[in-house]
């Protein structure tokens, strides 16, 4: 752990070691990539002994979750507050979607999960243990009853299955589509064009 000497680092404890590893960690994915990392390679980066990482992570994948996890959480208020600027349901989800897509490609961790060298591992992760969902759900899932209640979101739409929907859309659009502001503003009117009439109740 850079700048951390090691008298310091003997006296981490609980969740201030938890996440010195998780920051070692989160190194090793960028310059190893996420799939050729090893917990041998974050004991070294951490400069802590094999066993310690173990204690915490048990393996590659749950240091891979517990990234997303952090990262997803830290997003949540400033993503609600950027969401809440717009008066209308149609126009918080296509804006809410729009800034967590633009968030994701920014965050290095996120980018890299999803792009091409990584999804194998990333649908694994992602699809397999269901963090996907339950992070975009912990967002959305106070503005989508609140849609509800005002009749703006169509009463057979499922807030769970819209969050579900909406996470497979910004996996696809962050690590699929092209980076420049063209690409963008097609996957804007993606959404407007067929998400937004699909989900949102007739005036």
């Amino acid at each position: 752990m850079t700048g951390m000497s090691r008298s310091t680092r003997t006296r981490l404890r609980g969740a201030e070691l938890e996440e010195a590893i998780l920051r070692a960690a989160e190194s090793c994915f960028a310059r190893f990539g996420i799939a050729k990392t090893t917990m041998d390679d974050v004991a070294r980066a951490a400069e802590v002994a094999r066993a310690t990482v173990y204690r915490y992570f048990p393996d590659r994948e749950a240091l891979v979750l517990a990234s997303v996890r952090r990262r997803a959480r830290l997003n949540i208020e400033p993503a609600r507050a950027h969401i809440a600027k717009f008066d209308t349901f149609a126009e918080k989800l296509v804006e809410g979607i729009c800034h967590n897509v633009r968030r994701g490609r920014r965050d290095p961790m996120v980018d890299r999960l999803v792009s091409p060298e990584e999804m194998a591992l990333a649908s694994s992760l992602l699809g397999d243990t269901g963090i996907a969902v339950e992070l975009t759900h912990a967002l959305w899932a106070p503005i989508l009853v609140a849609a509800r209640e005002s009749g703006e979101l169509r009463a057979d739409v499922e807030p769970l299955e819209l969050s579900e929907w909406i996470s497979h859309l910004e996996i696809m659009f962050i690590g699929q589509f092209g980076r420049d502001e063209a690409s963008f503003a097609r996957f804007r009117a993606m959404i407007e064009k067929f998400l937004v009439p699909a989900v949102v109740a007739a005036p």
